[in-house]
């Protein structure tokens, strides 16, 4: 099944109009006895413009046998901008790519991997794309969806929902509303101060009551002390676990914090070189769940293995893989739309291809047609296909 074309499509999106308001701000960390930063949720005025000509960039990979599958590769306000990138994309990967076999997954993956060094790419995104459209072509090739092809453990999973940093009152609305919609946990990001986010915690309690889990995600916000004084105080309140505590580059933080909890201290999200840079974590016994950073579904599929080496989980990533594997317990489900400032941008551009795992009665239950089992608009695709590079 050799890789036959590698086809950019410059799709318009028509006319739309641009807004933003950010996510959070920066502020010194209250109530911390010297001077460090975290964030609060921002409180100023958006941006917005007016209506403009949007468009995205499709990859389309086509094989010898006729199987196709595309992507979102990335969407702009320019045309030409655009134009421009998926040259560039297409001249720098079109050889690597261009007659291989698709089939070739692990083969190209370390191909990919040593590339994004050699090649200075400020982003892995491409990549991870590209690993998961070859998963995609398998499973169309095989009539299999990908989390059978990748084993097959289960066609659901518990869902929770997770809220970022909003107010206090905000998240016990968020947490009243997990439990309403039958989510069986809830996450919070609080960063209100240890005091303040330990009877945050207490209140969440209250309002979900004793048979729903509960995590905290403070983003690295404590010291190894702070961390303590507040796993401690959770494992009162039987949380399941604590979230990126600390900064992450602190190893031997983490190490302290892990062996002094009974809690699960989850880590490593902003760590990047998964699944290599995960292994002195593990070998150290620093963290007790590694978060999911992995290049692609391959990559992603190596980080969970290695993890369940270690006698641990692995949270998060693509649903194909959390379906596979044993050593995942749940699906973090978003209480906020996209933040990012292309949001725009990508809202229109997901309509053309849809992913299809949902939320339902409290699970997410992963999609059972073959390969990646996408919602793909075909014919809005190419109607609006300006030009094809």
């Amino acid at each position: 099944m050799k890789i036959e074309e590698l086809r950019i499509d410059i799709v318009d999106l028509g006319e739309l109009t641009p807004e933003w308001r950010p996510l959070r701000r920066m502020q010194e960390y209250p109530g911390s006895h010297r001077v460090k930063f975290a964030h609060r949720p921002f409180d100023g005025e958006g941006v917005t413009g007016p209506p403009m000509s949007a468009y995205t960039a499709i990859l389309r990979i086509r094989t010898s046998d006729g199987i196709e599958s595309p992507g979102i590769l990335w969407s702009s306000w320019g045309q030409e901008q655009l134009e421009w990138d998926a040259r560039t994309f297409k001249a720098q990967w079109g050889p690597e790519l261009i007659g291989t076999n698709a089939l070739d997954r692990e083969y190209l993956w370390h191909k990919m991997w040593m590339a994004r060094r050699y090649f200075h790419m400020p982003s892995t995104a491409p990549l991870a794309l590209i690993d998961e459209l070859l998963w995609d072509l398998a499973g169309q090739k095989s009539g299999l969806p990908v989390h059978k092809l990748l084993g097959g453990f289960r066609d659901r999973i518990p869902a929770y929902l997770t809220e970022t940093a909003v107010s206090f009152e905000d998240t016990m609305e968020s947490a009243r509303r997990a439990r309403e919609q039958g989510f069986h946990g809830f996450k919070d990001h609080s960063i209100l101060g240890i005091q303040a986010n330990v009877d945050l915690a207490r209140e969440l309690r209250n309002i979900v009551g004793d048979d729903m889990a509960l995590m905290h995600d403070p983003v690295q916000q404590y010291t190894v002390d702070e961390a303590i004084k507040v796993g401690r105080e959770l494992e009162k309140l039987d949380y399941l676990w604590i979230e990126e505590p600390l900064q992450e580059s602190d190893i031997n933080g983490l190490k302290r914090l892990s062996d002094t909890l009974d809690m699960h201290v989850l880590a490593l999200e902003s760590v990047q070189g998964a699944p290599y840079l995960a292994v002195p974590y593990l070998s150290a016994g620093a963290i007790d769940i590694v978060r999911q950073t992995g290049l692609g579904i391959t990559g992603q599929m190596k980080l969970a293995n290695l993890a369940e080496l270690f006698g641990i989980n692995c949270h998060g990533g693509s649903p194909h893989v959390v379906a596979s594997i044993r050593n995942d317990d749940w699906w973090e489900h978003a209480a906020w739309p996209a933040t990012s400032p292309d949001r725009v941008l990508t809202a229109a551009a997901s309509e053309l291809i849809q992913n299809t795992h949902r939320i339902e009665d409290g699970y997410m239950y992963v999609p059972q047609t073959p390969g990646l089992g996408r919602d793909i608009n075909w014919p809005r695709i190419d109607d609006r296909t300006k030009l094809s590079i």
